[in-house]
Parts: structure tokens; sequence; C-alpha cells
């Protein structure tokens, strides 16, 4: 057995990490990585505790799928043992607001493999995993610098939490705010990474970024006017109105026929704030959101065509209040229920940047 996973609710992080010491009984996981809800205390003190010898990450959620099951107020986790993952190194970068160089971390992380050269030609075995605290609200110019250090995949998401509790990341025992976890995995059969969205082309009128705040991820302007008056105008509604169609009418940065989704947040300052910036100089078109269980199905079994290990979704929060207005939910589990399975409902994905209303998945073959 290369992958377990286990759905724990647990009366308090002891308790819930008793359980997994139990369903675990005799496995020796090289990594556990786990998604807790926001209201459980230090789980990954707990978690450290029953399992010792393992590397350990994860971060909290609002909400955790596992297998063919969703639920909140849970703990979510995936362990790994050296069947599916022969080694992984973990890092973790501090106060990323500031906008740390990343090249000493990367080199630090490709030299655990033997340097840089032993990762990329062998690239087939190692990818990265990338968790982001979300109150920092770094991620877009974290994976732009990530991307310049390193030829490396790294695939991921950022921290929720539910009605309670506080967004952390976790790692080597520890919880971090306003950080980024990276570890690297060194798999033993390979991997697949799977992006998909249910956000198509409504207009194929392209609008221009020319105002924005980036850091802060505020728009105030398409083509020179107000961001809100135009977006009406393209969903032919009132401007009053606008605030109702951000979830099922999200922007899109279209790159070689791939979709990068960006969600509007709520109208602030004169004008809207994102959960992902844009730059000025950006052209997007208005999406629409489709029937996210039917384009989930269709990208996975296009995509899985063999066994895998382990499979763990990053899957926005937005989509998964969507589905839950849809009831949708339990459809789109049964696609998950067919593999060794977990994931959370995200503030963010990671995959060549930062974006919204997606899912990226990590296939461990």
């Amino acid at each position: 057995m290369a992958v377990k996973t286990v759905l724990i609710k647990g009366t308090n992080s002891q308790d819930m990490a008793r359980q997994a010491g139990e369903a675990l009984a005799g496995f020796q996981p090289k990594l556990l990585l786990f998604f807790a809800s926001s209201v459980y205390e230090e789980p990954q003190a707990a978690l450290k505790e029953a399992f010792p010898n393992s590397e350990i990450i994860g971060s909290t959620s609002h909400s955790e799928y596992c297998d063919g099951e969703f639920t909140s107020g849970a703990v979510s986790i995936m362990a790994m043992d050296k069947e599916s993952v022969e080694d992984v190194c973990v890092r973790v970068v501090e106060n990323i607001s500031a906008e740390p160089d990343l090249r000493g971390v990367l080199e630090d992380m490709h030299g655990y493999f033997g340097g840089v050269e032993q990762v990329i030609n062998n690239y087939e075995s190692y990818v990265g995993l990338v968790m982001f605290e979300s109150s920092a609200k770094s991620e877009e110019i974290f994976m732009d610098r990530l991307g310049t250090v390193t030829d490396l995949l790294f695939v991921g998401g950022s921290s929720s939490t539910a009605d309670s509790g506080e967004s952390l990341v976790y790692a080597n025992g520890k919880s971090y705010s306003g950080a980024a976890v990276l570890a690297i995995l060194k798999t033993v059969n390979g991997y697949d990474v799977i992006k998909t969205q249910s956000a198509h082309i409504l207009s194929e009128r392209k609008l221009l970024v020319t105002k924005s705040d980036m850091r802060n991820r505020i728009l105030y302007e398409f083509d020179g006017r107000p961001c809100g008056e135009v977006y009406a105008e393209v969903l032919g509604v009132a401007q009053e109105d606008i605030q109702n169609c951000f979830v099922s009418n999200p922007l899109g940065v279209v790159a070689d026929g791939e979709i990068f989704v960006r969600t509007f947040n709520q109208i602030q300052d004169g004008g809207i704030t994102l959960h992902c910036g844009l730059p000025e100089g950006t052209e997007i078109n208005v999406l629409e959101i489709g029937d996210i269980v039917d384009d989930t199905r269709k990208a996975l079994d296009q995509a899985i065509t063999y066994k895998l290990a382990g499979l763990i979704n990053f899957n926005c929060l937005y989509r998964t209040l969507e589905m839950q207005k849809e009831n949708q939910v339990e459809p789109y589990c049964e696609l998950f229920g067919r593999y060794p399975s977990i994931g959370f409902s995200t503030n963010g994905e990671a995959f060549f940047g930062h974006i919204n209303e997606t899912s990226t998945i990590l296939v461990i073959k």
C-alpha cells in the first residue's frame, strides 16, 4: 500500500491525532499531508507527536474532501509511504508579503536531491507542492518569483477557514501565518497535474485593464472607464446588480487557448477588489460558469487512464459554494470516490501562477 487516506472528526486535536494513529497503524508515511478545519488548535503538533518519523505539512480549511466524502469540521489526511514518495524536502518561507528572494531556498531544495540538474533531468519524478497562508495576499508575486528560480512545476492552494479559527499553514510541527510551505516530492512512479475549471468565455469582447492596484488586488478601470460600468455593460445588467454576478461571471486571462480565472470579491474604494490581482495592460474576457460536475468528470476521465496511488484536489471555495447552491456536491464527490483522494476548499489555487475558481489536482501514480 503506497497511499492511505483518512477523514477524521475528533473532539480536539489530540483525539484527532489518536484516531489517525489507529487508522494508520503499521503504515510508515514518508509524507503526511493534511487539511484541517480551522476549529482545531495546533493539529500539526498533535500529528507530529503521533507520527514523529514523517514529514508533515498542511493547511487550515473551510471544508474538507476525502475519497467520496465532503464535510466541514474535520481533518482530511493523506499518508504516502516510500512506495509512492521516495523522498521529500520541505521548506517554509516566512513573511511572504515582503516579497523575499527565493533563489537561496530553491538552491537548497535542489541541493537536497543532488542539485538542480538531477532534479530537472528527472523531471518526470519530481513535483512541487505549495501552500500559502492566504491572509498575506502575496501569492501572485511569490509564484512569479518561484517561476524565475526553478523550472520545477509547483501546484497547490491557499488556506481557508471555517466560521471560527485562524488561517494557517503547517510544517515541521509548527504553524505559520503570512508564510508559504514548499515541498518537493521525489515520486516513485511519477505524477500528473490536472487543471480544470468550469468557466467558459461569455463574451469575445476583450477588456484592457487600464488602472489597477496590483498589490492590494483592486481593479479600477477597463478601457479607461470604471470597471464596474464596463462589466455591467458586457453582462447586460444594471450596475447596482453586478455584485450578484461575481461568482457566476468571473474574469479570464486567456493564454494559448488556456483560461486562467480571476474572481471579483467586493466593490470597494471606487473600484472592485479581486481574489487575484490583475496588472495594468492585461487583456481579459468575461466568463460564465458551466456544469462543474460534468467538466470535472471529463477532465479526470481524459487524464487518468491508469491505476493511480493517490489524488490531491485543491478546489476553489467558490466552486464548493456554487456546487452547494446547485446541489452538486454529492455527484462531484462521487467522481473522487473512485480514487484514494483528499482535498479542501481553497482561497486560491497555484498553477503557473495564482488563479481562482479552479481545481488544481496532483495525481501521484
